[in-house]
């Protein structure tokens, strides 16, 4: 893990937390620090403005620690699977499939 990347995720939480770089713990769910889902949105904003990552909204809450993020952002997060999302275009397909 990147001292640098960390640092600067860390940064990014406390600009939109407003609070001191310090206080922001890197094990910790973006929620229970504080956020809200208003301010994952600039979350993201600010992430991948500053990293130019192309990184989903949604990555956020499935990878929603400091840590996680940074894991993330560096190409190191294992893949997060939504329960049933290998499922969910078969289920689509036979669904509009009778809708027809």
């Amino acid at each position: 893990m990147s001292d640098q990347l960390l640092g600067q995720v860390r940064a990014i939480w406390a600009d939109v937390l407003d609070r001191d770089v310090d206080e922001v713990p890197v094990d910790t769910n973006f929620l229970e620090a504080g956020g809200n889902s208003l301010l994952l949105v600039m979350l993201w904003e600010e992430l991948t403005g500053a990293t130019g990552a192309t990184i989903k909204l949604s990555d956020l809450f499935r990878h929603a620690t400091v840590r996680a993020q940074v894991a993330l952002l560096s190409g190191a997060a294992e893949p997060q699977t939504v329960p049933g999302a290998q499922n969910r275009g078969r289920l689509l397909g036979r669904a509009s499939a009778g809708a027809e």
